[in-house]
């Protein structure tokens, strides 16, 4: 036998040869062409405007939340103010029957009564207001007859809107007995 028997290429396992590893086949999966990688810029500046705007929007919520609570605490400084002005809610002003008065921007003119109705009630007449504030408003006040510490009897007298400047005569109205030998008399108004 001859030398090339010899000299030729030997299996000793499938698919490889004794000089070396078996020839690759181009084709193969190792070899097919991967799918391009996806740029991920478009979502992420998306995702990063979203939380922007998230925590924008949270954060002028929460100056507003801010800017809105301190008005609402001087609005209601204001009024508490205004309620113990006297003739206030919380604080009344003493009056004498027929006599002028004033409470909050409105005038209340002389000559007014109070006196019995025919049935018996609280019954307050030609009581006149001039609106002084600085816009139109209505009157709305409670007149109080006292005895001691005790309210004996209450009026209400109210207006429909009054122009500035302009005087009406006002509407009261009283459910209570008139009382003899009230000591005081005083007004405020409604709210």
């Amino acid at each position: 036998m001859s030398n090339e028997w010899q000299n030729a290429p030997r299996h000793t396992n499938p698919g490889q040869y004794e000089s070396g590893p078996a020839p690759q086949y181009y084709g193969g999966p190792q070899y097919q062409q991967q799918p391009p990688k996806k740029s991920h810029k478009l979502r992420n500046t998306l995702l990063a405007l979203t939380a922007l705007f998230v925590l924008g929007g949270l954060g002028s919520c929460a100056a507003l939340v801010l800017v809105a609570g301190n008005a609402v605490d001087e609005a209601v400084t204001a009024v508490e103010e205004e309620d113990a002005q006297p003739g206030g809610p919380d604080n009344p002003l003493e009056i004498e029957i027929g006599k002028p008065f004033e409470v909050a921007g409105f005038e209340y003119k002389k000559g007014w009564k109070a006196s019995e109705d025919v049935l018996g009630s609280v019954d307050v007449r030609k009581l006149r207001v001039t609106n002084n504030r600085e816009d139109k408003d209505s009157a709305l006040i409670d007149i109080k007859f006292w005895k001691g510490t005790e309210v004996v009897a209450t009026t209400s007298c109210t207006s429909d809107p009054i122009d500035v400047g302009t005087t009406v005569t006002l509407s009261c109205l009283s459910g209570d007995d008139w009382v003899k030998g009230f000591d005081r008399v005083t007004v405020n108004d409604t709210f």
